[in-house]
């Protein structure tokens, strides 16, 4: 199957098999409630296999978590549930809801430089750790930048930059 360019925001990720009928648990990326249960076609790109497109036929969202059981056309055993252990679940960006002014996709952020305001530069965002209290940038230096106010005082999505305030000891 060609590459399916379109398909670029994740929306989520298999972390296992359930039961015995081709379910999956997915951790949701989405802070929208019910998000999950709203698509319809996704792309479901496996790390060892081709992606390939795929009907959500199912999600039913495990109670105060971000954890959803999820049913996909074609996956109707447990070995193919487990075949794709590790896959991203991606739509297209037009099916992204637009987001209100200082909130970003975590595709949006990821790739972006971070310096701090005096212009050292930090590293590359390579992941967001979603926590509890807050988002948390992973950088490919190693670093780890919350996503807080006191911290993040700018991002510039058309300049591929993120500005940061350095508290005491973050860097040592």
């Amino acid at each position: 199957m060609p590459e399916l360019p379109d398909y670029s925001v994740h929306v989520a990720r298999v972390q296992a098999a359930h039961g015995v009928k081709g379910e999956v648990k997915a951790l949701c990326y989405s802070d929208l409630p019910g998000r999950m249960q709203l698509l319809g076609q996704v792309c479901v790109r496996p790390k060892q296999a081709p992606a390939f497109l795929a009907r959500l036929l199912q999600a039913r969202q495990v109670p105060h978590k971000r954890i959803y059981i999820v049913q996909l056309e074609g996956i109707a055993d447990r070995d193919q549930a487990e075949a794709i252990v590790g896959a991203e679940i991606t739509i297209q960006a037009s099916e992204s809801p637009q987001l209100p002014p200082g909130t970003y996709y975590i595709d949006d952020i990821i790739g972006l430089r971070v310096l701090t305001d005096d212009g050292q530069a930090l590293g590359l965002i390579v992941e967001v750790l979603k926590t509890g209290a807050n988002d948390v940038y992973v950088l490919d230096s190693g670093l780890l930048v919350p996503a807080t106010a006191e911290v993040v005082t700018k991002i510039d999505l058309a300049g591929g930059v993120v500005v940061v305030r350095l508290l005491p000891g973050m860097i040592e």
